[in-house]
């Protein structure tokens, strides 16, 4: 089956079934305010539905993205979906992969990847394609254990081809950078380049060789967040069915746990929305409440954490890499520690930022993708 335009539409049923369950939420009594020491805050919580039931429109988000090219097909036994952005122009255009993780969706990109369609600072332009990876957006739900991020890669090599690509740049961040660094392992041949803001950690220094002061201290800092930080990725790693059901059910409750990590991990002071539009906050998180995926996008953790085929090493050399540490970002390895995973060709330390970076700063992340492709055309 070939891939098809798509529309995005949901019924109005379900928009009031979502305001319904808004005005019905039964909160918990925190006892004292807590800040995000131990969760959401609770304070930035209740402001936050009170402005998604009474002045959030998702009617004007979906027209918004339906006035994108938006393409559904079968990869693999399920249907997969991507949104396409193409400048103007005839030219042959490089074409670029840009890959989200979790809690994102192609959302994320669609700011950053009009940039880069339309060319940035007077560069070229490139073919921008961002899928829905599976079980989140609008592809399918998988329908059988073991499709963890290699085999991911697999499909999102296949759904190029299917575009026509036969050679493509990639980018990724959080899971993109994991099923990125996948694919540029399995298909070099076919990989331009990988762009990535996010690294999946890196072997230590060789045998007798000191780690430098930066890299020590990012291992330090990696173990410290490892036991605050990381207790979501544990839950979604072992029993996901198990949460899945409530975050299904509740619209706060899947809200609260998207929110905290933004709050977590992005670059922003004492006010999140100072940094971040929370219109597109909202429209990520609605996509997940819509689409009712939030369960079988939590499991790409459990089927990492249970994946017998090796999924990470070294990128063969044959593909370059650029690397962007933006200073917000939890997993920001050091240069040295990037080198060890490939040809680092291009390293940059971008002024702003955390680790959902096309979401927070779409310019400097454009530029930087940019800059590193357009590198590459020679």
């Amino acid at each position: 089956m070939p891939f098809l335009p798509f529309r995005i539409g949901f019924s109005d049923r379900a928009i009031e079934d979502l305001h319904r369950r808004l005005e019905d939420t039964r909160w918990p009594d925190v006892g004292w305010d807590t800040g995000w020491g131990t969760g959401t805050n609770d304070s930035v919580l209740r402001d936050l539905v009170r402005y998604w039931r009474n002045d959030f429109d998702w009617r004007t988000q979906e027209a918004t993205l339906n006035a994108r090219a938006h393409v559904r097909g079968v990869i693999d036994g399920d249907e997969m979906h991507a949104m396409l952005m193409a400048g103007p122009g005839s030219e042959r255009r490089t074409p670029v992969l840009l890959i989200h993780g979790w809690p994102g969706s192609f959302i994320e990109f669609t700011e950053a990847g009009e940039r880069l369609s339309r060319g940035v600072d007077g560069a070229p332009g490139f073919d921008v394609v961002v899928p829905s990876l599976p079980g989140f957006g609008f592809s399918d739900t998988p329908r059988a254990a073991g499709l963890h991020p290699g085999r991911i890669a697999e499909r999102l090599h296949l759904l190029m081809r299917e575009l026509g690509y036969e050679r493509y740049g990639v980018q990724g961040g959080d899971w993109g950078g994991i099923i990125g660094t996948a694919l540029a392992r399995q298909h070099p041949e076919a990989v331009i380049g990988l762009h990535l803001n996010f690294s999946a950690g890196g072997p230590p220094p060789p045998e007798g060789v000191q780690p430098s002061e930066a890299e020590q201290a990012y291992r330090a800092f990696r173990q410290q967040f490892e036991v605050e930080e990381t207790g979501y990725s544990r839950i979604q790693g072992t029993r996901p069915q198990t949460l899945g059901y409530a975050l299904n059910d509740s619209p706060v409750g899947l809200l609260a746990w998207i929110l905290e990590k933004f709050w977590a991990w992005t670059d922003h002071g004492d006010d999140l929305w100072d940094r971040l539009d929370r219109e597109r906050v909202l429209t990520n998180v609605t996509l997940y409440w819509l689409t009712g995926h939030i369960l079988s996008a939590s499991r790409i953790y459990y089927e990492m954490s249970h994946a017998t085929e090796r999924v990470l090493g070294r990128i063969p050399d044959s593909v370059p890499v650029g690397y962007a540490k933006f200073p917000a970002e939890p997993w920001g390895a050091p240069r040295e520690v990037m080198e060890r995973i490939g040809n680092v060709v291009q390293y940059s330390e971008p002024a702003r930022g955390g680790h959902f970076a096309a979401f927070e700063e779409p310019e400097l992340f454009a530029t930087d993708v940019s800059r590193f492709f357009a590198s590459l055309r020679g």
